[in-house]
């Protein structure tokens, strides 16, 4: 008899276990995790060329060529994926899963330079609008519209 309480105990966490799995989050983990590498950067104040050139070359933007533009936002991951639950806006390419908030920026622009070692960024700081889409469930920002 204990045997079989046992044997119920363990097939029932076994059950329960395959269940949390299957119902966990659905949103594409790389495309976050890359949105978060491209864009996010909540320890920096950021602001300067320095910090540009620094940023896009540490998170691989110019290995393939120099990136033209990118904008780093320097809030933590909460306030950003936070973003997601605001009314749903039209994205540039027609979509309906954008957002927007006021976030702190730096955004880097293309200098100079053509190659990955030699690419130059300016930097230009800001407290502004920024529109992202979000996908998945939870909903969590996957790519940097404007």
């Amino acid at each position: 008899m204990a045997l079989q309480k046992t044997l119920s105990l363990l097939l029932l966490s076994l059950l329960t276990l395959l269940g949390l799995w299957l119902v966990q989050p659905s949103y594409d983990q790389g495309n976050y995790e890359k949105f978060q590498r491209q864009h996010v950067d909540s320890r920096g104040p950021g602001g300067t060329d320095l910090y540009c050139n620094t940023m896009m070359q540490k998170r691989g933007m110019t290995l393939d060529g120099c990136k033209k533009f990118n904008t780093f936002i320097h809030e933590d991951i909460g306030t950003i994926n936070n973003i997601c639950n605001a009314p749903n806006i039209r994205c540039k390419k027609g979509r309906m899963n954008c957002h927007a908030g006021v976030v702190r920026v730096t955004d880097c622009s293309l200098t100079g330079g053509h190659s990955p070692y030699d690419c130059r960024y300016g930097a230009r700081a800001s407290t502004r609008r920024v529109v992202i889409a979000c996908e998945g469930n939870p909903l969590v920002p996957v790519h940097f519209d404007s």
